[in-house]
């Protein structure tokens, strides 16, 4: 077991490397999240006299993805484990789903981190609830809070991971009790310098903070909480066996990981989809600049014989808004007044531009028409293209699906570790009002996120070809209340339209009514496709067979 000097010097040696690794990337990451709010200008240096022009590429671009990539609520479907007996998957799966109704706009939030930045996490914790079910709160973390043990090969294969963060002096004290801490202001990644320059005895402790680092040690099996600002870093502030374990008595983080794209030789380091394209908006929004700035220079501007014009005609002549009256001692001067030509900007530049364009374009795996832009492709080339885009979204998907698993996962663990003993709970059950137990929930299951990897493109493709093939389907047998349901389900349709509607009771027979004999169709007693349709009230039909007789 490691001693409390062995583990001090071990977090200082690990967020020492993580602080370095994430330092190294400071600039390059605020260039991304500047382009993406359209601050591009804010950090490059251009003279104030010039207009500077940004575009919304980039956000375009960001916002395309998560539109792509959420249509719905996220949900899980769950299934008992067969080596497992216990537990029950209906009112599990229900109680998660009750969980992630409300979480999307975190995992919206983690979503676009992972695009912008290499990649982001969603930590679960602990919250203030008398309802067991409410206990648990979830939020996007960025990328450069969470410390992970790079040389894994797996999110779950880690000796380590850690989240550092700055916690309130009234928040610290609640949880670590009244000891003696160093505070100090909260420092911003992106501005770690900007800090408060006076004395920190002179702010309330409402405003002041102290960094603590929460290091999970799987190794060990063991928690830390440490802080720079207790005792100099020189002792724990807290130290336990990790609380959250898994259904076999491991233990489990309550961190989940949401990598869109990793580098190739490190499985823990991500890549951010702008700094593939982040070449292209940065050229696109230079060029834009220049041709704002040559067009507020494409004015009308003369030359005139000196001495042939005095004030008073020169005044009327510039009274123009745009015209320029410039004196010239030239003798070669044809007329009194010549207009200079103004050349227009070189057909270069919209070659460039296009060339620009197009590298945006291959950068993006989403098909342009997906983004709303018109082109001249055939339904052919259109088809295939939402096909590939659909595919390559769909991969962007089973990331989003797996972490959706996870904080499942997470959820029902943290959720069986704080409820006490006999604590209850209520829940809605396929219609009926379930009371949960614990032990519904303590147990191994099945999760499997809902529609997994579907998009809202790939969803439109699968409409367009259940469509298009129900011809072939009939033919084939299939029957048409399976259909019905498919084509119900796939279009969200409600699921009244399945009931079937019921039959009218049949009109009782009036007496002198006649009746056709046994075998023989109603048309050959006169009545016509009457009986065929079955479609005319007693008292018309009635009416119809008395008129004929």
């Amino acid at each position: 077991m490691r001693t409390q000097t062995d583990i001090v010097k071990l977090i200082n040696v690990i967020l020492e490397e993580h602080n370095t690794l994430w330092d190294n990337q400071r600039s390059e990451l605020k260039r991304y999240r500047d382009v993406y709010e359209n601050k591009f200008w804010q950090a490059n240096y251009m003279q104030d006299t010039m207009i500077r022009v940004e575009t919304a590429d980039c956000f375009s671009y960001v916002e395309g993805f998560i539109a792509s990539l959420f249509s719905r609520n996220p949900a899980v479907v769950l299934g008992k484990d067969p080596s497992m007996m216990n537990g029950e998957p209906k009112v599990a799966q229900e109680v998660i789903n009750r969980f992630l109704f409300d979480k999307r706009d975190q995992f919206e939030i983690a979503s676009r981190l992972a695009l912008i930045y290499p990649c982001s996490f969603l930590k679960l914790s602990p919250t203030d609830s008398s309802d067991i079910l409410e206990m648990v709160d979830i939020r996007a973390v960025p990328c450069w809070e969470i410390i992970v043990d790079t040389d894994a090969s797996s999110w779950d294969s880690q000796r380590f991971c850690g989240h550092t963060y700055y916690l309130s002096m009234p928040e610290a004290k609640k949880r670590y009790g009244n000891k003696k801490f160093s505070a100090i202001p909260k420092a911003d990644y992106f501005h770690p310098n900007n800090r408060y320059d006076g004395k920190t005895d002179d702010m309330p402790d409402d405003y002041l903070y102290i960094q603590v680092v929460e290091l999970y040690d799987f190794a060990y099996d063991q928690l830390y909480f440490w802080s720079p600002n207790y005792k100099n870093g020189e002792e724990l502030l807290e130290r336990n066996q990790i609380p959250i374990r898994t259904y076999d008595d491991k233990p489990l983080s309550p961190i989940c990981p949401l990598f869109y794209a990793r580098k190739p030789e490190k499985a823990m380091c991500g890549l951010s989809a702008v700094s593939r394209v982040y070449d292209q908006f940065y050229e696109k929004n230079i060029l834009r600049t220049y041709w704002a700035n040559a067009v507020r220079r494409d004015s009308r501007q003369y030359l005139y014989r000196e001495g042939a014009l005095d004030e008073e005609a020169l005044a009327q002549i510039t009274s123009g808004v745009d015209g320029a009256m410039i004196p010239v001692d030239l003798p070669s001067l044809d007329g009194v007044i010549q207009s200079i030509g103004v050349e227009p900007i070189s057909t270069n530049f919209d070659r460039y531009l296009a060339a620009i364009e197009q590298d945006i374009n291959r950068g993006s795996i989403l098909a342009p028409f997906s983004r709303g832009e018109a082109t001249k492709a055939t339904a052919t080339e259109v088809t295939a293209l939402a096909q590939y885009s659909a595919s390559e979204i769909g991969k962007l998907a089973r990331e989003r699906d797996g972490l959706i698993e996870q904080v499942a996962r997470v959820y029902l663990r943290i959720v069986s570790l704080l409820a006490e003993d006999n604590q209850k709970a209520v829940i809605d059950v396929e219609g009926k009002m379930t009371i949960i137990n614990m032990q519904d929930l303590d147990a191994k299951f099945k999760i499997v996120a809902l529609d997994q990897s579907s998009t809202p493109l790939s969803e439109a493709i699968k409409r367009t070809n259940l469509v298009n093939l129900l011809p072939v389907l009939a033919q084939l047998g299939v029957p048409n209340n399976t259909l019905k349901e498919e084509l119900i389900r796939i279009y969200d349709f409600p699921q009244s339209f399945l009931e079937t509607p019921p039959t009218p009771p049949m009109p009782p027979q009036q007496q002198g009514m006649p009746q056709a004999p046994s075998g023989q169709p109603m048309e050959a007693q006169g009545v016509g496709d009457i009986g065929a349709q079955g479609e005319l009230p007693a008292q018309q039909l009635a009416q119809e067979l008395l008129s004929r007789k």
